[in-house]
């Protein structure tokens, strides 16, 4: 039986879908069965289970912590292999949380794979939608590129791993798309695609952070939006690997055919 945590969110959802396809026996961890800030949740959570999806809930600052008591009921459990899902470039920022319990999994004696996707296409429409519905993309990249991955892809990846993951043990894998594009070459495609003139405003940090205040989002979730948008600006999400067609002998979804599959909701 395979454990998906997050099962309710963009990424869990995506690999229960996969796995579901792939009509393998599956576990959902949501956060009434999952309280991470409850451990003695993950005895009943882990019971039966040989292998787990596992991703970080969004905002831990603190995952690190969640993960020491919940790798030890996993043990007890038996699980046999873990897969974690965590963000690209995290192994060059060792004090972060999602760093730190990467190496309690490496550590634990349980057989484990990790992945690091890069940003993804789904963005563009759970974060930016209105905006481009304006016919306009407002985000602080100036012409900085990320070379962003479709979270189906990440998923599909995923679920490889977890059919077979022998072949996995041990690895890490940073997932990106096959393109690094900046926004103004989004907003390029998004014209073409859809028919009308997308324009990318590039705002400044600064002009971005008060624009997301002035829609009452709470000050932690706009500083943590202002620190990945300046972490593109600075060229730290440009790279492109080859992990994802190594993993599952495809290449990675472009930026057009994700927005031509979407065109609707775009238009919507």
């Amino acid at each position: 039986m395979i454990l998906v945590t997050g099962s309710t969110g963009t990424f869990g959802s995506a690999v229960l879908k996969k796995l579901q396809e792939r009509e393998m026996v599956i576990k959902e961890a949501t956060s009434s069965s999952l309280d991470w800030n409850n451990p003695e949740t993950f005895e009943k959570v882990l019971k039966g289970v040989e292998k787990v999806f596992l991703i970080s809930p969004p905002n831990f600052a603190d995952f690190d912590k969640k993960m020491i008591p919940f790798i030890k009921e996993a043990k007890n459990a038996n699980v046999k292999f873990i897969l974690f899902s965590t963000v690209y470039g995290i192994d060059q920022s060792p004090e972060n949380t999602l760093a730190k319990s990467e190496k309690i999994i490496i550590k634990s004696g349980i057989n484990h794979t990790i992945v690091r996707p890069n940003f993804i296409f789904q963005n563009f429409i759970n974060y930016d939608i209105q905006t481009i519905k304006n016919s306009n993309i407002y985000l602080p990249t100036k012409n900085s590129k990320t070379s962003y991955i479709d979270v189906r892809d990440v998923a599909n990846a995923s679920a490889i791993i977890l059919e077979n993951p022998e072949k996995h043990f041990g690895k890490a894998y940073t997932l990106t798309g096959s393109e690094s594009l900046s926004h103004e070459q989004f907003a390029e495609i998004f014209s073409n695609v859809l028919g009308k003139k997308v324009v990318n405003i590039a705002p400044s940090n600064d002009e971005y952070k008060d624009t997301l205040l002035s829609y009452n989002l709470p000050q932690e979730m706009v500083d943590f939006m202002s620190y990945l948008y300046a972490a593109i600006e600075a060229g730290y999400f440009t790279s492109i690997t080859n992990d994802y067609k190594m993993i599952t002998g495809k290449n990675p979804t472009t930026a057009r055919e994700f927005i031509e599959l979407n065109r609707s909701i775009f238009m919507a």
